[in-house]
């Protein structure tokens, strides 16, 4: 059947407020999860409508891609430069969809600035992995139980005033694929009394700790992924992920990058 002229405008008309919607909901999307050449110009010229939904097209079906199937995790290695005196590598995983401040390692450390969901913006302040040679146990149950070991204390993190002073939420055993044995805590820390303007205001939390420790080879290491209260809200269980994918004793990257 024949259109009319009325309907041919109204596909017309129709067409141009569907480009347009499209146009605006992926440009959002698109400037949400970063990806490239996501800037789109919005026209009514008919010349340019065909050109623009095949680029709006292309793009949509680039994020589709890109947010269909199985999440990707990347690993972030720590201590790789230190593979000597028994030190080995270790790391943890992140969304493929976060971003991750820059690694920086200093001797027997690497710390990781701010963690940006770009959903929910800051999921934590960063992270931190450190080792500690010569530690004096071969294994991390060797301590006890993880709810009864005063954690700052027995993991070397008491220098810190926030450390020293946090209590426990949580604590749990795990046990990796190699059966390398972890344990998880989560403390939170309310600021230091000299730094509160009123003994109210020292009752609010400003760090909440996500902290996996496991020793090898009588080394011990550490990650602590240091969040805020309004992180633990918005991202928790994404950063108990990420502090549950702690893992130690991994084959440091080569210099070209290769595992």
């Amino acid at each position: 059947m024949s259109k009319s002229v009325d309907d041919v405008d109204r596909e017309v008309v129709r067409r141009r407020a569907v480009l347009m919607t499209m146009t605006r909901a992926l440009a959002a999307v698109c400037v949400a999860q970063r990806v490239p050449g996501a800037a789109f110009a919005l026209t009514s010229d008919d010349t340019d409508d065909d050109a623009s939904q095949e680029a709006i097209e292309a793009q949509m079906r680039a994020v589709m891609e890109r947010q269909s199937g199985e999440q990707v995790f990347v690993k972030q290695v720590g201590l790789q430069s230190n593979a000597t005196d028994g030190v080995k590598a270790c790391a943890f995983e992140i969304s493929n969809l976060w971003r991750v401040g820059e690694a920086t390692t200093n001797g027997l450390s690497t710390e990781w600035g701010e963690i940006i969901d770009p959903v929910n913006g800051e999921a934590a302040r960063g992270a931190l992995v450190f080792a500690t040679q010569n530690f004096g146990v071969k294994s991390i149950v060797d301590l006890g139980k993880p709810e009864d070991i005063s954690v700052a204390k027995v993991l070397g993190l008491d220098g810190d005033d926030f450390y020293r002073r946090a209590d426990m939420l949580g604590a749990a055993k795990r046990v990796d694929k190699n059966n390398q044995v972890y344990y998880d805590w989560e403390l939170i820390a309310s600021p230091p009394s000299a730094s509160c303007s009123s003994a109210i205001g020292c009752l609010y939390p400003e760090h909440i700790f996500l902290i996996s420790a496991s020793v090898l080879d009588g080394v011990l290491y550490v990650l602590s992924i240091d969040a805020t209260p309004a992180n633990w809200r918005t991202t928790g269980s994404s950063m108990k992920k990420m502090r549950n994918s702690f893992e130690v004793g991994i084959a440091a990257p080569s210099s070209d990058g290769a595992a």
